[in-house]
């Protein structure tokens, strides 16, 4: 991979005639009329909306999916606290009562877990 040419990927080729006819399908419509209509058409929808007392009103599946995108935020966000929680109490716990008591055999002492230790013990179970 020392050759620069195989990092670059393909080389990029200007095609002129795919450029234009992008420009031609995706240009806004020339007619001025059009425009008018537009709002016409968006107008007349809102104004049936507002006669009819819920225009401000969102559909019941638009309820539906906010209220299941709040749950399931509501859920996670709960579940992550709680963890955290259950984390910190177990590093608090390993870092008091791992040193072994003095009436036991001891072949090797090791001082205080550092917090990257305690954190990688904690999340490994090990």
């Amino acid at each position: 991979m020392s050759d620069m040419s195989e990092m670059r990927g393909p080389a990029l080729v200007r095609d002129d005639d795919l450029t234009n006819e992008l420009r031609a399908i995706m240009a806004p419509p020339a007619d001025p009329t059009y425009w008018g209509g537009l709002e016409q058409r968006i107008m007349a929808r809102i104004d049936r909306a507002r006669d009819e007392g819920r225009w401000w009103v969102l559909s019941p599946r638009a309820y539906q999916v906010g209220l299941l995108a709040a749950g399931l935020t509501l859920i996670v966000a709960g579940s992550v606290y709680l963890r955290s929680r259950a984390v910190e109490a177990h590093m608090a716990y390993e870092t008091v009562i791992e040193t072994p008591g003095i009436d036991t055999p001891v072949f090797a002492r090791r001082g205080p877990l550092d917090e990257r230790r305690a954190t990688l013990r904690a999340a490994t179970g090990h």
